[in-house]
C-alpha cells in the first residue's frame, strides 16, 4: 500500500507543478509574451516540463524521509517580461498565476472529496479518494511555498515588481545576477529546511482549515 501511496502523490505532485507552470506561459502569452509557446513550454506533456531536481530528487528524498509534505518544482516557463503588454501589472499576474492555479485545484480536489465521500459514500481506501486527498494537500503546500519572497520563487518575482522592494534588494547580494545565479536557489532550499517545522504549521493549518470549509 505504501507503494501505491508513494505513487499517487507523485502522480498529484506532477500533475500539480506542470499545471503550476503553463498557467505562468498561458498568462504570459495573454499579455503578449508568446516566448513559452514558441519554447514549447505550454505543452502537457511531462517530459518537457520536468527538473530533474526538482521534478524527481527533491520530491523523492521528501517522500522517503517522511517530512511531512511534499514539495519540488518543475523547469521554470521563460517569460520575457519586455514583451508583455501591461508592464509590471502584467508581470505580477504571471506570477501569480500558478499560485491561483494551485488553489483552484485545491478547491477542485475538495469539491470531489466532498462529492464521493457525503453523496456517494466512498471510503478512505478508495484509490480516487487518495488521489484526491493527494492532489488538495500537494496544492496548498505549493501555493503556501510560492507565495513566500524567497529567490527561486513566485512570491519573489512579483514583489520585486514594486520599486521600493526593487531598489532594496538590489543593493543586496539578492541583486546580483552571478550570486543569484550560483547561490540563489540553494539559498532559498536551505532557508526552507531550516524554518520546515514552521512551514509545515502553517501548511497544517490551511489544510484544516480547507477540511473544515467542506465539511471533510
Amino acid at each position: 500500500m505504501e507503494g501505491i501511496l508513494f505513487g499517487i502523490y507523485i502522480a498529484a505532485f506532477m500533475a500539480s507543478v506542470i499545471l503550476h507552470e503553463i498557467a505562468h506561459g498561458r498568462t504570459a502569452d495573454f499579455f503578449g509574451d508568446n516566448t513559452a509557446r514558441l519554447s514549447g513550454r505550454l505543452s502537457f506533456n511531462p517530459l518537457v516540463h520536468i527538473d530533474p531536481v526538482g521534478s524527481i530528487l527533491v520530491p523523492v528524498v521528501l517522500m522517503l524521509s517522511q517530512s511531512g509534505f511534499l514539495f519540488g518544482w518543475a523547469k521554470p516557463v521563460p517569460v520575457n517580461a519586455a514583451n508583455l503588454r501591461g508592464g509590471a501589472g502584467a508581470y505580477r499576474w504571471v506570477c501569480l498565476a500558478g499560485i491561483l492555479t494551485n488553489l483552484i485545484l485545491a478547491v477542485m480536489a475538495a469539491l470531489v472529496l466532498k462529492l464521493a465521500i457525503q453523496f456517494l459514500g466512498l471510503g478512505d481506501n478508495n484509490l480516487g479518494i487518495l488521489f484526491f486527498y493527494a492532489l488538495l494537500q500537494v496544492n496548498i503546500v505549493l501555493a503556501v511555498f510560492n507565495l513566500m519572497p524567497l529567490p527561486g520563487f513566485d512570491g519573489f518575482n512579483f514583489f520585486m515588481t514594486f520599486k521600493p522592494v526593487f531598489i532594496f534588494v538590489s543593493r543586496t547580494p539578492l541583486g546580483n545576477p552571478m550570486f543569484m545565479a550560483r547561490w540563489g536557489l540553494l539559498a532559498s532550499i536551505l532557508l526552507v529546511f531550516l524554518f520546515s517545522s514552521y512551514i509545515g504549521w502553517i501548511i497544517t493549518y490551511i489544510f484544516a482549515v480547507f477540511l473544515s470549509l467542506f465539511g471533510l
